[in-house]
């Protein structure tokens, strides 16, 4: 497989952009999730639990996709996946630190 962007610059912004776009998508669905498991003044290690397990799923387990089907070396699909393993840890502590009372 080969990507080839246009010549010039990259667009930063555009992918930056994109990227956000995409957070807010996943955010979004572990919303859902969490507010179809939870209740109101759920405890915070509760909250922690689900949505850091939603959002693991999609941060972390994702990209190994790419080491199957796409020829990723395993050891870069390793680190992408250790990175979602950060994303995840960070939504999950936002959704509890903001889960409502």
């Amino acid at each position: 497989m080969l990507t080839v962007f246009p010549s010039g610059p990259v667009a930063m912004p555009k992918f930056l952009g994109l990227w956000f776009a995409y957070l807010l998508l996943i955010g979004l669905f572990v919303a859902y999730l969490a507010g179809h498991t939870m209740a109101p003044g759920a405890p915070y290690r509760a909250v922690f639990r689900v949505a850091g397990t939603a959002a693991f799923l999609v941060y972390a387990l994702g990209p190994l996709v790419n080491g199957i089907w796409k020829g990723l070396p395993w050891s870069v699909a390793l680190k992408e996946a250790f990175d979602g393993l950060i994303y995840s840890l960070l939504a999950a502590g936002t959704f509890g630190w903001l889960w409502p009372r």
